[in-house]
Formats: structure tokens, C-alpha cells, sequence
């Protein structure tokens, strides 16, 4: 299909006595390739539908697994069996042997057609154009690449989310995510993403942002800063600011980052950096999800439409350079998220949401997508807040102490830090700390948590510090989760199967080992595809009469969504003369 264009549809009009020709039977099947493309585009997306996993099988050789894509024309894309393919052997890979030091590739997909069957054509005399080709078979190409698809209509997120790069250059990139939509007297995230390029000296950097239509702690300015040695080591990090939207509607706010304020320190050494970048978000009144959906509606047609030259990525591929040798260190899958939509599976999110309190703001009706610890689920920010409304005796004695109910924060278990504040004579002002410093009515209280980190509650007690006049107080609390913890989160429960890539002749066998991480069951079930031989209980792996690659698989009896693939490599036994 070298014309990707959907538009205009014609179809043959069939009446008795019409001559038909190659036009008309060449239209017959556009006009049905074209509905279907068109509907699997606009209705299902682009991307992996399923499958297309990439694994390294050593160090210089990767294997796709079948799999099903849509591409951004609406072009099935089918891998029917795994393939094995060398990066030096892949299109592309002269890209890195000429720029070797960006230290990574991405591997993509796209849809190739070729003309096969070659047959003789009795139209043509000419020795040389009397060979056509009886069919054409619809495929695809796996290729390498440097360059990074468009942000602008990927996927999903750029409907809600807009990101901007902002830099990249020195083996470092930064590039600036937030909303596409608000709602006026809301608050919402922007989230600085950095990541590590290849840059071996630890470096810092910051820079001025101008807001316009929102504010940074009351202020309409911004200075974003970030120092690698704040961090554990790691090739991406992340850092967040909560910005305010003023209660006003129907209106844009922006973010721009200030000419000549990006410093950039690498090591020792400091520069100023050129950066530039404006991120521009709608205030409404809407519901955000509202408007998302309105903007879709309105403005979708277009976004699909002009990003239909789009790959499909597959994986990003870190090289390391051993001498004259290039060997794979690590694969990143899917690093852009380029899923299509799967009508049953995101039935099945929706109703996990439902059923998850962690969820309910995402589903919520009203205006509270950013609110009570929507901040977590919506934007990554391991937070939660709320209010909680204590009974105090009017009159209460000095050092009276009244407590509240159990209070379930939502962050799960661990350690969490709690920060409490009273609200003042307006919803407008909170108290933090010892009452009785400012001159006001607010009661002169202390307040104090205690938190139960084993079952993720905690319980606010107050003590009065003189007489209260008041017969209830309202107490503001926001929960963050300890950083350690968070790093301990990303420690996942993971198998690993040793050893990753094996080796066999026909018939051999060989004892697979799993290893479970961060997990207290270590139990695994094994599997192994048709035809691909056979595995005990404990991990005997005997490998089949017939050469190929198989996948086999170590499932965690505890939980079955944990699992491992090593893909056993068996070549026919060589026999000696």
C-alpha cells in the first residue's frame, strides 16, 4: 500500500454488460482495505495489540515474538513466529557505528508489502516487461533507528498530557509534562523528567519558568532545579512542582521558560545552556475528562490523520562498545507506549478502577481528578491529603486531650511523613504548628500523629493548650510517602531464569534455574510451547527432535501475573565422520 490516504471512497458500480479491467478490480480491494484501515485507526488506534515482546537472545542477537500491530495508517502488522535477527544484520545499525557514543538505538516495526510469484504476462511482448507478479504478500520490516517519533498524536496520553522537550544535548535530556486541561481553582503537577544519556560526571542544572494565569507557592515565576547527587544513581529521574490555576474560566495558561536562564553544571564546570520551551494548557469549567473527550471529538480527526507516517517502537536498545564489538546491555520494551486499544482489556481496567479505592478519583464526576490524593494516581505523586472535622468540650481544660477516628491515608503500607495544619476563621487560611502565636480565634491547640506504618492508618491527637471556646476544630492533613520506601517500591517482584539464553542439540537436556526477587513465595510452575519440548517440576528442560527457537516459561505459583522467558536456541546435533 504505497498510498496511505483513507479519502475519497469509490466503489465499483456493477450493471449487466460492464467491461471490467485491472482499475476495477484494483479498487474493489482498496475500497474494502480502506473502510477496514480507517476503523482500525480511528477506532482502535496504533500500536501492539498483543505479542511483539523483545528479548536479547545474547549479546549481539535479539528475538521478536509474534505478535499483532496496527500501524498509523490502520495496517495490520503480523509477526506469525518468533525471529531471531543479529543488530549488525538489521537495517539502521550503521547509524550507531557512525555515532557510537549516544549508546542506544530503538527498534521498530513498520509495514512492508512484497510482489511474489513471478508469472508470465501475455499482454506484453517485450522480453523485458513480459513478467509480472500473481500476488502480493502484505508484511513487515524490523529496522534500527536514533530518531524519536513525534510526541504530538503517539498515543492516548497526548490527549490529556502535553510534554515538551526542553534540552538534549551533552548525554542529557529534559522535557516538561502537565496537563492539557484544568479546571479554574484546581491544582495540578508539572513533572520535570530527566534522563542520563551516557553522561558519566554527576551534573546539575535549573532554570527560571514564567507562568502566566497560574501560580508557584502565590508567585508567577518558577525555578526549577535538579542535582544528581540528590538522587540514587539511575538513568531517569523525576521531580514535580504543584502549580495553582486561578478560579477564572474559559481561558489558557502557559509555562515559558526564560531565555538564558539555563545553567547547566557537569562536574566542576558550569555553562549556560541554550533551552527554550512553552507548554500552553486550557482553564476550564468543565469536568477534565469532559474536555478531553470534547477535544477529541473536535480535534481528532486532524491529530490522526497527520501522524499516519508514524513506526511502531518496539524496544530501546542499550549498547555498550567491547573493543571492536558492539553488545546489547539492556532493552527497554515498549519505551513510548505505543499500545492500540483492546475493547475487552480496557473494560477490564475500568472495572479494576471501580473496584479499587486508589482508583476513585480517576472515576470520580466532579472536579476531583487532581484532588483528594488524586495526585498519586494521575500523576505519579506518592501523596494524599484530606480533612478531618474533630469534636472538642467548649470549656476544655489546659492539656485536655481528644483524639480522632483511625484515619486510612491510602498510600498503602510503609513509611509515610504527616503534616497537619488547622483551619483558620476562612477556608482560605490554615494554621501550622502551636496555636496561640497568631492573634486570632484559632484555638490554642498542639496537634500530633501517630502513624501505624504495618496496617497504613494513623490517628491526629490534640491537646488543648488553654481553654477552648470551640466544640470542634477542622484538621488538614497531607501524607508523603518516605522516599526510601518509594525506592523499595521500584524493587518489584521480578523472576529471574538462569541461564537467560540457552544453547542445545535435539534431545538434550538441561536444569533451568528460577530465582525469585523481592518475593516471600518462591514457588514457580513451568511451561513450555506445543512442540517445544518438556520441563519438570524442577526445572529439567529436555529439548525437542526438531531444531528451533522455544520459548520457556516460569510462572509464580503465588502470583501468575509474575513471569520469566528464556528462549532455548536447539540446532540439530552435529555428527562426526
Amino acid at each position: 500500500m504505497k498510498n496511505s490516504k483513507y479519502f475519497p471512497f469509490e466503489r465499483n458500480n456493477y450493471f449487466y454488460g460492464k467491461l471490467l479491467s485491472v482499475d476495477d478490480f484494483r479498487l474493489e480491494q482498496q475500497y474494502g482495505n480502506d473502510k477496514r484501515r480507517m476503523l482500525n485507526r480511528f477506532l482502535y488506534g496504533a500500536g501492539v495489540v498483543t505479542g511483539m515482546n523483545v528479548v536479547a537472545v545474547d549479546d549481539t542477537t535479539i528475538l521478536v515474538e509474534s505478535g499483532l500491530a496496527l500501524d498509523y495508517s490502520g495496517r495490520e502488522l503480523v509477526i506469525d513466529e518468533p525471529v531471531a535477527r543479529r543488530l549488525q544484520t538489521l537495517e539502521g545499525f550503521g547509524d550507531y557505528e557512525d555515532n557510537y557514543n549516544t549508546g542506544y538505538l530503538y527498534l521498530c516495526v513498520a509495514y512492508e508489502e512484497e510482489e511474489i510469484q513471478a508469472v508470465h504476462n501475455i499482454s506484453h511482448s517485450d522480453q523485458k516487461e513480459n513478467t509480472a507478479f500473481n500476488k502480493i504478500r502484505e508484511g513487515y520490516r524490523l529496522f534500527l533507528t536514533r530518531n524519536e517519533p513525534e510526541s504530538e498524536g503517539l498515543n492516548y496520553q497526548s490527549l490529556y498530557e502535553t510534554t515538551k522537550q526542553i534540552y538534549w544535548d551533552k548525554g542529557i535530556r529534559i522535557w516538561q509534562s502537565m496537563p492539557r486541561f484544568v479546571c479554574g481553582g484546581d491544582s495540578f503537577m508539572l513533572k520535570i523528567e530527566v534522563e542520563n544519556m551516557g553522561q558519566q560526571e554527576h551534573f546539575a542544572f535549573s532554570y527560571e519558568l514564567e507562568l502566566q494565569c497560574l501560580t508557584y507557592e502565590g508567585r508567577s515565576h518558577l525555578t526549577v532545579s535538579f542535582d544528581e547527587l540528590l538522587f540514587e544513581k539511575a538513568g531517569r529521574y523525576s521531580i514535580s512542582y504543584l502549580l495553582d490555576v486561578p478560579s477564572i474560566k474559559d481561558a489558557q495558561a502557559s509555562i515559558t521558560l526564560v531565555p538564558d536562564s539555563f545553567k547547566l553544571r557537569i562536574g566542576q564546570n558550569q555553562t549556560i545552556e541554550r533551552a527554550e520551551g512553552q507548554t500552553v494548557l486550557q482553564i476550564g469549567t468543565e469536568n477534565v475528562r469532559e474536555e478531553v473527550r470534547r477535544y477529541f471529538h473536535e480535534n481528532g480527526m486532524g491529530q490522526i490523520l497527520k501522524t499516519n507516517s508514524q513506526n511502531i517502537y518496539l524496544a530501546k536498545i542499550t549498547l555498550l562498545r567491547a573493543g571492536d564489538v558492539v553488545v546489547i546491555n539492556e532493552i527497554e520494551k515498549m519505551p513510548f507506549h505505543q499500545y492500540a486499544a483492546v475493547n475487552f482489556l480496557e473494560e477490564a481496567m475500568l472495572r479494576m478502577l471501580e473496584q479499587d479505592g486508589s482508583g476513585r478519583n480517576m472515576l470520580a464526576s466532579g472536579r476531583g481528578e487532581i484532588g483528594l490524593d488524586g495526585r498519586r494516581d494521575a500523576y505519579g505523586i506518592n501523596m494524599a491529603e484530606g480533612v478531618e472535622e474533630i469534636e472538642l468540650k467548649m470549656g476544655s481544660a489546659k492539656r485536655k486531650r481528644v483524639f480522632s477516628r483511625e484515619i486510612s491515608h491510602g498510600l498503602g503500607i510503609g513509611r509515610i511523613t504527616i503534616v497537619l495544619s488547622i483551619e483558620g476563621e476562612s477556608s482560605q487560611e490554615e494554621y501550622f504548628g502551636a496555636g496561640g502565636i497568631f492573634r486570632s480565634n484559632q484555638p490554642k491547640v498542639e496537634l500530633v500523629a501517630r502513624a501505624d506504618y504495618q496496617r497504613g492508618v494513623f490517628v491526629i491527637g490534640v491537646q488543648a493548650l488553654g481553654a477552648v471556646s470551640q466544640d470542634k476544630i477542622k484538621v488538614h492533613w497531607t501524607a508523603i510517602r518516605d522516599r526510601k520506601e518509594l525506592m523499595e517500591e521500584k524493587k518489584e517482584p521480578r523472576i529471574t531464569i538462569r541461564p537467560n539464553v540457552l544453547n542445545l542439540n535435539t534431545r538434550e537436556s538441561y536444569f533451568l534455574e528460577a530465582v525469585c526477587s523481592n518475593m516471600n513465595d518462591t514457588g514457580v510452575v513451568w511451561q513450555v510451547q506445543e512442540h517445544g519440548g518438556s520441563i519438570d517440576a524442577n526445572g529439567m528442560y529436555t529439548a525437542p527432535n526438531t531444531a528451533g527457537v522455544y520459548e520457556v516459561t516460569a510462572v509464580s505459583t503465588a502470583h501468575s501475573e509474575i513471569k520469566a522467558s528464556v528462549f532455548v536456541i536447539v540446532r540439530e546435533k552435529s555428527v562426526n565422520p
